[in-house]
């Protein structure tokens, strides 16, 4: 999240959480909820595959008498999949019981959104005693022929693909669903009668899609295999079906025949008054009073994630603590987040306590920088702000790329408490080579209705692998190194590019300004400097270790897994 959802000091401030459940039915697992407002309890639940973002128009609605508390349901937005192909309703919601239980919910109102919806009836329907009401909007009731199809048509398999055609093929599947449904439908009884979105409200969507990846079609196909019209016989609670007027899924109210007499069916209007529709019956049925909002309970032999609060928003980190001695902070580089660095953070596990920080504006944290000009000195000022929260009072550093200069900055700002400091890939140019990245290197990205900025932003992310710079293809420009080109890698640098849309530039171009030469001279923590063998700046970082003889250096092994193990010879030296 690239922006904080508190945009005016008039919108209620909506605050961002990790639950943890353990010894689930699933396992151990972690579940991201967003909660505002006080009062008795709304749970909302979203719709398929979006994440609980797109409930915040409710949200915002209902929050000025409820707590309203949105999880991302399980494979969706940040909350962790089951690890399941398949899962019925019933499952889905046995897996939000478990979240109840873990953020101490007794019991509470519901409302949910299309697959949403379908969550909020299921819950009711087989956890009675934990549902005061349910406002179900948009609710699916299916034919046998009906769900035959949609389960047929409706859920291909996604994955990454080394051209990139994945991204243009779901493209036009988020844009073919804003013109008919089903989408593979062209079917003049199926074309839906309202504007479609922009190509911003696309991006969105697709990048909620893009964080669920293949696990979307999970809970999806739950929603559809549910017996919908069963449920609605056997449910307790009061329960209130509706659906907007512009809602294709309003027409299907008129077939409900046979209900339970807590089930009442009332057609909505604009989204607006459906909304209100929804909160006078929920009014009637309070939920228990809200819990506290309880710390992020850790799990073990994985970075686990936390949201913590910052001056301007939140930050996500991953971190374990189940190491000794002083935490290391492992940071990453523009267009990346604690996502991209796991593997190298979780190499600590065992050895130290480790952190890895979203940076402002990166893969799930606020701009927290808000219009203060985007540097180096400002990240490390916010990387010490979430130190200073997590109580950390001295740290070793390991940063990648342009967060290697993130490390410099504050082993020269607080050298009593970053005490071991190690930069990899370090960014060692010459000034001209410098001016040209800041020229080249950082082009606009801007979605555009025929999905062309998808492939711009993926063969960006792709020729890192084939040309230095990326921009140079030529036969200058070639890697004569083995290349590394898996799709699920470019795919993942291309997710990071769009969830930083706007900052992912202005961290380059502050990375490509930073005085490196002029800080290096000025550096007295201990410092290492490293690179693998297939990394094109290899040859950058031993010319930094040459330049400054005080640099030690260290050439790593190709699998950032196991970095951890290399590095704490130095780290415990």
């Amino acid at each position: 999240m690239s922006t904080p959802e508190s945009p005016s000091p008039t919108t209620p401030r909506i605050t961002r959480h990790f639950a943890t459940v353990t010894n689930g039915r699933w396992g151990d697992r972690q579940v991201h909820y967003r909660r505002a407002g006080s009062g008795p309890v709304i749970v909302l639940f979203h719709q398929s595959p979006l994440s609980s973002r797109d409930v915040i128009p409710a949200m915002l609605r209902f929050c000025g008498e409820f707590t309203c508390i949105a999880p991302d349901t399980p494979g969706y937005g940040m909350s962790d999949a089951l690890g399941v192909d398949h899962a019925e309703m019933q499952d889905i919601a046995e897996a939000s019981i478990e979240f109840f239980d873990a953020v101490g919910l007794e019991r509470a109102a519901l409302y949910g959104f299309h697959t949403g919806a379908m969550i909020a009836v299921a819950v009711a329907q087989h956890f009675p005693e934990r549902v005061s009401g349910v406002a179900s909007n948009g609710y699916v009731l299916l034919t046998e022929q009906e769900r035959a199809d949609i389960v047929e048509h409706y859920l291909p398999r996604f994955a990454p693909a080394w051209d990139g055609s994945h991204l243009t093929w779901l493209w036009s599947r988020m844009r073919e669903q804003t013109i008919f449904f089903p989408w593979y439908s062209k079917k003049l009884a199926d074309r839906m009668d309202f504007d479609v979105p922009s190509p911003e409200a696309l991006q969105t969507g697709l990048l909620d899609f893009l964080r669920a990846g293949d696990a979307y079609r999970v809970g999806y196909r739950a929603a559809f295999t549910m017996q919908s019209a069963q449920a609605l016989v056997e449910v307790q609670p009061p329960v209130l079906i509706t659906a907007a007027s512009y809602d294709p899924l309003s027409e299907q109210l008129a077939r409900i025949r046979r209900k339970s007499p807590s089930v009442s069916v009332e057609r909505g209007g604009s989204v607006e008054e459906t909304l209100d529709l929804a909160l006078a019956f929920l009014r009637r049925y309070p939920g228990s009073a809200a819990p506290k909002v309880a710390s992020t309970a850790p799990l073990r032999k994985r970075a686990w994630n936390e949201m913590i609060d910052v001056p301007g928003g939140q930050l996500r980190i991953r971190r374990n603590t189940e190491g000794t001695g002083r935490p290391v902070v492992v940071q990453h580089d523009a267009a990346g987040s604690s996502d991209i660095v796991r593997a190298l953070a979780e190499s600590f596990i065992g050895r130290r306590p480790v952190i890895a920080i979203d940076l402002p504006g990166h893969g799930e944290s606020d701009n927290t920088l808000g219009s203060q000009p985007v540097t180096v000195e400002a990240y490390a000022k916010v990387v010490l702000q979430a130190l200073d929260t997590l109580g950390v009072a001295e740290f070793d550093f390991v940063g990648t790329w342009g967060g290697g200069l993130v490390g410099l900055e504050l082993a020269l700002a607080q050298p009593h408490r970053l005490r071991k400091l190690v930069m990899t890939d370090v960014l060692y140019f010459s000034d001209a080579l410098r001016a040209e990245l800041l020229a080249n290197y950082t082009p606009e990205i801007t979605p555009d209705w025929y999905g062309g900025h998808l492939l711009h932003a993926w063969h960006l992310m792709r020729d890192q692998g084939l040309f230095w710079p990326w921009y140079e293809r030529t036969r200058k420009g070639i890697i004569w190194k083995p290349s590394h080109l898996a799709p699920a890698m470019v795919h993942g640098r291309v997710i990071e590019m769009f969830k930083a849309p706007r900052m992912w530039r202005a961290a380059y171009q502050a990375h490509f300004s930073y005085p490196l030469q002029a800080r290096l001279k000025e550096l007295a923590v201990p410092t290492l400097v490293g690179a693998p063998a297939w990394d094109p700046n290899l040859e950058h970082t031993e010319a930094a270790a040459a330049a400054h003889p005080a640099l030690k250096f260290r050439l790593l092994g190709d699998d950032w897994g196991r970095w951890g193990g290399e590095l704490m010879e130095f780290l415990d030296g």
